[in-house]
C-alpha cells in the first residue's frame, strides 16, 4: 500500500512489524532502515521504537489485536544496542547525531527501566559544535533526568535557544561540569 502522506506510510509499516505473526528478523529491518544514511526510515524507526511502549501499544491493541511479545522485545532490545553503542563513538558530528538520534528512540520508548539501565551510569555527554533544537534539549533533558550523576556534559557550540535551555535547566544539577 502507498498512502499520499509518508508519515502514515511509516507509521502503518512500523505498527505492521508489531502484528504479523512471524516477525521474522525485526532486529536486522530496524538495523537495515538505520543504515540509510538519507535519514529516509527516520520516522519508521521512531514509531518502530514507540510501538514497543506498552502505553502506546494498549489502545492499539483493543482495535487491533494483541502486539507480537517478541517483536516488541526485539525493539526493545534493538534500542537497548543503538544506545549503549554509540556511547564511545563521539568525536565526530555524525557520531554525535546517531547518539542524539538513539537518544530520541529511548525517549520514544517510554521505557523508564530500559532507560535506567543504559543510560544510568553514563559520566559525559560530549555535543560540543552540534546544532540542538528545542525538542533536542527535550530528549536530552529526559536522557539526563536518568543518569545518577554526570561528571561532564559537553554543550559548546550548540547554539542552543532559550526555549532549549529552560528544557534543559531542570536536570543541570545532576552534571558536575557543563561546557
Amino acid at each position: 500500500y502507498t498512502f499520499p502522506h509518508l508519515t502514515i506510510q511509516e507509521f502503518v509499516a512500523a505498527l505492521a512489524q508489531f502484528l504479523t505473526l512471524d516477525p521474522g528478523d525485526i532486529g536486522k529491518v530496524l538495523s537495515e532502515a538505520h543504515c540509510k544514511e538519507d535519514g529516509r526510515f527516520e520516522i519508521f524507526l521512531h514509531f518502530a521504537a514507540g510501538l514497543s511502549s506498552p502505553q502506546a501499544a494498549r489502545p492499539l491493541e483493543e482495535l487491533l489485536g494483541p502486539f507480537h511479545h517478541q517483536t516488541t522485545c526485539r525493539v526493545i532490545g534493538w534500542v537497548k544496542e543503538k544506545v549503549e553503542g554509540q556511547f564511545g563513538n563521539t568525536e565526530r558530528e555524525s557520531g554525535k547525531r546517531i547518539l542524539l538520534n538513539a537518544f530520541h528512540y529511548l525517549f520514544q520508548s517510554q521505557n523508564k527501566a530500559l532507560a535506567q539501565n543504559t543510560v544510568g551510569s553514563v559520566q559525559a555527554l560530549m555535543f560540543f559544535g552540534l546544532s540542538l533544537t528545542p525538542i533536542d534539549c527535550v530528549i536530552l533533558s529526559h536522557i539526563i533526568g536518568f543518569c545518577n550523576a554526570i561528571q561532564h556534559l559537553d554543550l559548546q557550540n550548540c547554539y542552543i535557544q532559550y526555549e532549549g535551555l529552560q528544557r534543559l535547566e531542570p536536570v543541570l544539577n545532576k552534571c558536575h561540569v557543563v561546557g
